[in-house]
């Protein structure tokens, strides 16, 4: 029995499509805190917050592992750590810090929020509902701040920059230093080099203020530790800012954190992939046209010759 072209033409679609589908995993992965909530009833009690404001993983149909649609989730404080230090607390200025970036690379408006909507400045520099991070009042605790990044999808996670903005002052009464530090318990982040977790403690940015202002960091991982550095589903990796050198009262700031990175497919040669855009239903490329064309014209030169 001979097929109509008008049936052929879909079944060779469907059958040879999938072979020329071309699919750019290209987009990174980011998570970031805009805005602070505090642990207790007012601004001096240190943060706690593990909902960040943006989270570009959010899958309103997710595939696989996830926690409330999202592959990635986040911590500040309590949860980021065995002693989960939480810095001073709120500060709401809005005549300094709160900017358009996630440190010195990420426009924030390009990432979408954790509800999956379009990506949004919340408290603009000099707008209202101004949020960051406080450190100082010259106690060791209030000037540390732990926060930490989860992966909970099916796949890899190449952790890639650190990214935030800093405020210091060169007064002797304020902080006006800076480190960031990994925390080895309770992360997992493995040096891909070595096969082993980066070193408890490890220093992946330090600066010194001599006067005032701020600093908009993206910290890459791989400039530190001469490797890339992955989690594996289920793990996480903590950090800390420990802000020193005062002498009084003084604070310092900090907003804009963020983490960015690529998942790895390990059961593809830990090829790039984004677990929100699995389900997508990419266009066959212009090979696969042509192919189809060429498929067709066979098909139709048998028919005659028959």
């Amino acid at each position: 029995m001979k097929l109509k072209m008008k049936a052929l033409v879909p079944m060779i679609a469907i059958v040879i499509g999938p072979l020329f589908v071309s699919v750019s995993y290209s987009d990174i992965a980011v998570i970031g805190w805009q805005t602070f909530q505090n642990f207790g009833g007012n601004n001096n009690t240190g943060i706690s917050d593990s909902t960040p404001d943006t989270n570009s993983t959010y899958d309103s149909t997710p595939v696989g592992s996830n926690v409330n649609n999202w592959y990635l989730t986040g911590t500040i404080g309590p949860g980021a750590s065995a002693t989960g230090r939480r810095g001073l607390g709120q500060a709401t200025n809005n005549t300094f810090l709160n900017g358009s970036t996630f440190g010195s690379d990420l426009n924030i408006v390009d990432y979408t929020l954790a509800d999956g909507s379009a990506g949004e400045r919340i408290g603009p520099f000099g707008g209202s509902g101004c949020s960051s991070w406080k450190f100082g009042n010259n106690n060791n605790a209030f000037l540390q701040g732990d926060f930490q990044v989860t992966n909970v999808s099916d796949y890899y996670f190449k952790l890639e920059k650190v990214h935030f903005d800093a405020r210091g002052l060169a007064a002797a009464a304020s902080p006006n230093e800076l480190t960031l530090k990994y925390l080895a318990t309770p992360s997992n982040l493995i040096n891909v080099n070595t096969g082993t977790e980066v070193q408890d403690g490890k220093t992946f940015y330090n600066n010194v203020w001599s006067e005032k202002g701020v600093e908009n960091v993206s910290q890459g991982i791989a400039a530190v530790i001469n490797s890339s550095a992955r989690l594996a589903p289920g793990d996480s990796a903590s950090f800390r800012f420990l802000w020193s050198g005062q002498t009084g009262g003084g604070q310092a700031q900090i907003d804009n954190l963020a983490f960015s990175g690529t998942f790895l497919d390990q059961n593809d040669g830990f090829k790039p992939i984004n677990p929100w855009d699995l389900t997508a239903v990419p266009e066959p490329t212009s090979i696969a046209i042509w192919g189809l064309v060429g498929l067709c014209g066979f098909s139709q030169r048998k028919r005659r010759a028959s």
